[in-house]
């Protein structure tokens, strides 16, 4: 079993990895901390916990219970536990603020946790990882593929449809800031780390991001010329996920039900042979694949875990 503490459990993306943890068969939740629930139940802090935990949230869980920390707060609290954990070589640390999503260096500490990026890298000897931005990881899956073959050689222009799940009701996301800072830093990691995929890259990105009346929706259009033929195209991103579990292309229209409470993201194509132009979508839930199913993916990866264990979730289906 995986020993596991929660650092942070003050924000709706905490709350989601609490009650994925709950559930994981391979997984033994020791602590959850928390700065505005400390002596709470656990079950009356996360919705839908009753009848499964008899945790209480406590101000900062014993670091020498635990195999793995994920860290959920915002970046300044992320900041003082990790001054906690050093030193700590023995534990494993699985950060969700974002904070070192932007380091530079050919071997950085942190590992970027989008698996379906850097899978090998998560499997071998990997201790501190960064769990992506949701809409660069979203982005990214839209163009792994194009990407890995030199195929990005035009303007990209980017759609982002953001549930409100996302986001506080004063519009701030978990990290503290304004949904126009956070954009243009997903901005930034995007091209970061498309480079890092086409070292050739040097096309302009042209992001916009609006709030969408699906509260758990995450939906990235991506628009660009592309010389080859709809069909290849198809079978390009076929072969690229086809060895991954998370990542589907489907042809017929996408809704936010079809991803739902799932850790699925559904990719959709449509090339305009006559002007050249693809259109690719890619849909998913923001708190699951855009956050808290990418970082448990990448601990299934850290301890040798299938990468399904604790993630085949239950879609609402309507």
């Amino acid at each position: 079993m995986i020993k596991v503490g929660v650092s942070g459990c003050d924000n709706l993306r905490a709350q989601e990895l609490v009650r994925v943890l709950v559930n994981h068969p391979d997984v033994e939740l020791k602590w959850v901390s928390s700065r505005a629930s400390v002596g709470m139940r656990l079950d009356s802090v996360v919705p839908g916990l009753v009848g499964d935990s008899d945790l209480m949230v406590v101000a900062a869980g014993a670091l020498d219970d635990v195999d793995l920390v994920f860290l959920c707060g915002s970046r300044d609290d992320v900041s003082s536990r990790l001054a906690m954990l050093a030193g700590r070589d023995t534990i494993n640390v699985i950060d969700l603020s974002g904070s070192h999503n932007l380091e530079q260096g050919q071997e950085p500490q942190w590992k970027y946790g989008l698996s379906e990026m850097q899978r090998r890298v998560l499997v071998h000897d990997t201790r501190l990882v960064t769990v992506p931005g949701a809409i660069a990881a979203a982005s990214l899956l839209v163009l792994l593929p194009l990407a890995r073959n030199l195929l990005l050689n035009s303007p990209l222009s980017l759609h982002v449809d953001l549930g409100k799940a996302a986001l506080s009701p004063e519009g701030i996301t978990p990290d503290g800031m304004t949904i126009d800072d956070w954009t243009v830093e997903q901005r930034q990691e995007l091209l970061y780390n498309l480079k890092r995929c086409q070292t050739s890259f040097n096309q302009s990105i042209d992001l916009a991001v609006d709030v969408a009346d699906e509260r758990r929706l995450l939906a990235v259009t991506a628009r660009m010329k592309c010389g080859v033929d709809g069909e290849m195209l198809r079978e390009l991103y076929e072969q690229y996920y086809d060895d991954h579990n998370f990542v589907f292309i489907v042809d017929r229209p996408i809704t936010a039900a079809g991803v739902e409470n799932t850790n699925k993201c559904l990719i959709r194509l449509d090339k305009d042979e006559l002007s050249g132009v693809l259109t690719v979508t890619a849909v998913m839930d923001v708190l699951l694949k855009g956050c808290v199913g990418t970082a448990v993916h990448a601990m299934n990866l850290m301890f040798g875990l299938h990468e399904r264990v604790g993630l085949a979730l239950k879609g609402t289906g309507c």
